[in-house]
């Protein structure tokens, strides 16, 4: 996405929100013009929440630092698939480490280490990977007692000031021909957050990345106009009544991370509140 189409969207969400996400499938350290986005988001009073795969936060150590708009970093620490020897992990982490340290000690960015893998049917090579990754975690911040045993689904550890470790269950991107999980259910989606993809298409959530579920599009009408639209408004009475009515949804297994309390309001349990009205952009 081009700089001046960035902030005109930035424009458009004006008064909507006070946290941007840059994420949405893909890699926002690929960027080109990364300092200069978030810039902008500073200009416009919003805070960035940064979610990467780790692999270039040294190279661009000196744009993330010191920004006083970038609020969080998100490692996604699953996205590590290298079986085998130590090596190649070793390094991948020690880039990590480096960049955690320089980031705590210069600016108040918030590091969350996510390991988002766990499934019931895990490969051996992959259970091998999760133990040597969790042992390096444990002895690099000097942490007493097993990881594992302290860090269930949903929930999350500090490991240090600032730097947090979260475990979750693996999830799917409901896309093609993913199987129906049945019309029962919740998410968040479009209650706290949306998503907006690079040509200005508004989806209800980050993991509709091809834009399935399209809701309008930013370029051409405001966003109040989009939300209050009627398959936005379909879908967020659905979820009212704990029913997913749009098949994309239907297919999505991060919503099952999602469950509704005896009150008919959702659980806390593993979930970031925000401010009443806020809504987050991705």
């Amino acid at each position: 996405m081009p700089p001046a189409a960035f902030e005109e969207i930035l424009c458009r969400i004006s008064g909507s929100t006070r946290h941007v996400s840059l994420h949405v499938l893909g890699e926002p350290l690929l960027h080109p013009d990364l300092d200069l986005l978030l810039g902008k988001c500073r200009n416009h009073g919003l805070l960035v929440n940064l979610t990467t795969n780790g692999t270039l936060l040294a190279r661009n150590r000196s744009v993330l630092i010191g920004q006083p708009a970038l609020r969080q970093v998100n490692i996604s620490l699953h996205s590590f698939e290298q079986p085998g020897g130590n090596d190649a992990l070793a390094a991948y982490l020690e880039g990590i480490f480096d960049f955690i340290a320089a980031a705590v000690n210069k600016s108040i960015v918030h590091i969350n280490l996510r390991m988002w893998n766990i499934k019931l049917d895990a490969t051996a090579a992959e259970q091998d990977i999760n133990s040597r990754m969790l042992k390096r975690l444990q002895d690099h911040f000097g942490l007493e007692g097993e990881l594992l045993a302290d860090i269930p689904a949903g929930r999350s550890i500090g490991l240090a000031p600032q730097v947090f470790l979260s475990r979750e269950r693996s999830f799917t991107w409901p896309h093609g021909d993913a199987p129906d999980l049945g019309t029962h259910g919740y998410c968040r989606g479009l209650r706290d957050h949306i998503a907006i993809l690079v040509d200005g298409t508004v989806v209800p959530c980050c993991l509709d990345a091809e834009g399935d579920i399209p809701l309008g599009n930013v370029f051409a009408a405001t966003l109040p106009e989009i939300l209050a639209g009627p398959r936005a408004a379909t879908i967020i009475a659905g979820f009212d009544r704990q029913r997913v009515v749009d098949p994309v949804c239907r297919r999505c297994t991060y919503r099952q991370r999602f469950r509704h309390n005896n009150n008919g309001g959702p659980s806390s349990e593993g979930i970031q509140r925000m401010a009443p009205r806020t809504r987050n952009a991705a």
